[in-house]
């Protein structure tokens, strides 16, 4: 696994299901937890939209200056048993 995401092997993978139960409503879950993407505008960064380059160009950028894509930050917590993958595929998968 990647150790980008705080895991150093297999054996610290778990991987967690939403479960219901009358205080969730059967759902699995109560309230709400976001999941951040920010993208921080470096000299790079700035250059590329300047020169009107691709969002792709910005992203990738973005990425190897360290960004934490949507995706990403939400793998995160699911892998600390905040949410699931089928709820993160729900809303960062569109």
């Amino acid at each position: 696994m990647s150790t980008a995401l705080g895991i150093a092997g297999r054996e610290q993978l778990k991987l967690y299901r939403s479960q219901g139960c009358d205080a969730c409503g059967g759902t699995g879950y109560w309230g709400r937890l976001a999941i951040h993407e920010v993208l921080v505008t470096s000299d790079a960064i700035r250059r590329i939209i300047q020169k009107r380059g691709t969002a792709a160009e910005v992203r990738d950028m973005a990425v190897s200056e360290g960004m934490t894509t949507l995706l990403q930050d939400g793998i995160k917590k699911a892998m600390k048993g905040l949410t699931d993958f089928d709820q993160l595929r729900r809303v960062s998968m569109r």
